[in-house]
């Protein structure tokens, strides 16, 4: 079982198509005012609950993709990564961050995970209207630190309007292997979170098909990889929600997937399927798989309806 944790929603950034809504900060005095604000509201776990949900979620011996927001801006967050690395194998921990206020402190702990994965979209100098001025040079500044001390780094990229052009995907694919990163994941474009008013993004079944011919053409050193919403689309790999992947929320809610939210972070209508720490993991898994009906149409994303 593969858990996409979204410990935070503050982030660094605020890109315009965020899947969970991102509630930018300034700094690092900001974002825990952010945080402070979203307890305050019930809509952050305090740091106490989320260390029952990394109890929970580390007895059942899952791995974990801790994510955001930035799930290494804020203090509580970063207190909960180094709990995981204290209580948890390495290969069972992925963070999933950007490349902002990166220190030695943060890179002690990533040299205790799995893999450490950034979104790179486009390089510097390409348009992208979706993403905050910086944040590309930001994440490839990151990425370039930590493969100086041997951490396992890699790359995603979103398809869409303004990252499907050959040449960008050609140039982001040999800046990644100039820089020996070991995978590329290619997911597709949801319109979730802030998403939700940009589906004009979104591309054909055929552009998507067409395009992965055209990356798995690529060669070099980088492994290109493609997440399963984009395996659904040439039916070699069924829905896994609830079944071999789930999300936690910021504030505890249990999503059969980890994509399927609305503007305001929480789960799609269906999609929610409990809340930790208070509800029974196993229990609310069984519930889920039971209901959702995967027989029916096996290859198909319930959020894109593809």
């Amino acid at each position: 079982m593969y858990v996409i944790w979204n410990l935070t929603r503050v982030c660094p950034w605020n890109c315009s198509f965020c899947c969970v809504s991102a509630i930018f900060a300034n700094n690092k005095i900001d974002a825990e005012i952010k945080c402070a604000k979203e307890i305050s509201r019930n809509r952050q776990l305090v740091f106490d609950e989320k260390i029952q949900v990394l109890r929970i979620l580390a007895a059942q011996n899952v791995e974990i993709d801790f994510s955001g927001g930035d799930p290494l801006f804020c203090e509580d967050d970063i207190k909960v990564l180094e709990k995981a690395i204290s209580i948890m194998p390495a290969e069972k921990i992925d963070v999933s961050m950007t490349g902002t206020l990166l220190n030695q402190r943060k890179i002690d702990i990533l040299k205790n995970v799995d893999k450490v994965e950034f979104t790179l979209d486009n390089l510097p100098g390409t348009l992208n209207p979706l993403r905050p001025s910086g944040y590309n040079i930001s994440t490839m500044e990151a990425m370039i630190e930590l493969l100086k001390h041997d951490i396992n780094v890699s790359a995603v990229t979103t398809l869409h309007k303004y990252t499907m052009a050959k040449e960008n995907l050609i140039a982001i694919y040999q800046w990644l292997s100039k820089n020996k990163v070991k995978t590329w994941s290619i997911l597709k474009f949801y319109p979730v979170g802030r998403g939700v008013k940009t589906e004009y993004l979104t591309l054909s079944k055929n552009a998507y098909l067409e395009i992965m011919d055209f990356l798995r053409s690529l060669k070099g050193y980088t492994e290109v990889v493609f997440q399963h919403s984009m395996r659904i689309l040439n039916n070699t790999y069924k829905c896994h929600a609830a079944m071999e992947t789930v999300g936690v929320l910021p504030d505890g809610k249990i999503t059969a997937c980890a994509w399927a939210l609305d503007k305001r972070c929480n789960p799609l209508e269906n999609f929610l399927i409990g809340k930790l720490p208070e509800d029974d993991f196993d229990n609310m898994l069984k519930k889920a798989r039971r209901n959702m009906g995967y027989k029916k149409r096996p290859h198909f994303c319930r959020i894109t309806k593809q």
